[in-house]
């Protein structure tokens, strides 16, 4: 009888051997279904964020890109917004979706249509991340790097550059915003060619001071 009871006793540990219940199990689902609950919108929007951060980032390389190329081939560029595909024959639009960066046409190529070979860059990042971008159709800089209203030698083109901007006036902003992301950028274009991105200040707070 002892040895039968041993035995038995024995049987039941080897029954109960490592392993989860199924209420231990059915706890578990519930735990991670609530951490998961609380955890997949913090990862949205940090998604969102960062999406929109990257935006702002490019666009600000785009409009120093206009620069530099600028001066470098001593001819006027701009930075474009337009909501067309972007190319050379992509038209100007305010708040567009895309952007693009090109040369404009010198004095002795006035009225001539753009060709490829005028086209510094093409972007589509902000349609791609789904960023909004509030701001001027086309920012233009002369051959000495500066913004400009109408750069020399640049024709009919330069009539929809934006106003250059200021270091005290304002300079010439672009809004990067994103409808679920809790943070949004400006892209701030000076005068004198310098470009800077700053987090936004949400509606009604003081205006943010963080700038890079």
């Amino acid at each position: 009888m002892g040895g039968m009871s041993k035995a038995m006793r024995g049987g039941r540990r080897q029954g109960r051997g490592p392993g989860f219940t199924l209420i231990e199990m059915l706890f578990t689902l519930s735990l991670s279904g609530i951490v998961l609950a609380v955890a997949v919108p913090s990862f949205a929007r940090i998604n969102a964020d960062i999406r929109t951060r990257s935006t702002a980032e490019q666009l600000a390389g785009a409009l120093r890109l206009a620069q530099v190329s600028a001066v470098t081939r001593n001819r006027p560029a701009a930075f474009v917004l337009t909501d067309a595909a972007p190319g050379e024959h992509a038209r100007a639009t305010i708040n567009g979706r895309n952007w693009l960066v090109k040369f404009l046409p010198p004095t002795s190529a006035r009225g001539e249509p753009a060709t490829r070979d005028d086209l510094i860059q093409v972007a589509t990042i902000a349609l791609q991340n789904r960023v909004t971008l509030t701001g001027p159709a086309q920012v233009c800089f002369d051959a000495q790097g500066l913004q400009a209203m109408a750069p020399g030698a640049a024709g009919a083109a330069a009539l929809a550059c934006s106003a250059p901007g200021d270091e005290h006036g304002g300079p010439t902003s672009y809004r990067v915003s994103r409808a679920d992301a809790p943070r949004r950028f400006d892209v701030r274009g000076y005068r004198t060619g310098r470009v800077a991105v700053c987090d936004a200040a949400p509606d009604g707070a003081p205006p943010a001071a963080t700038c890079r």
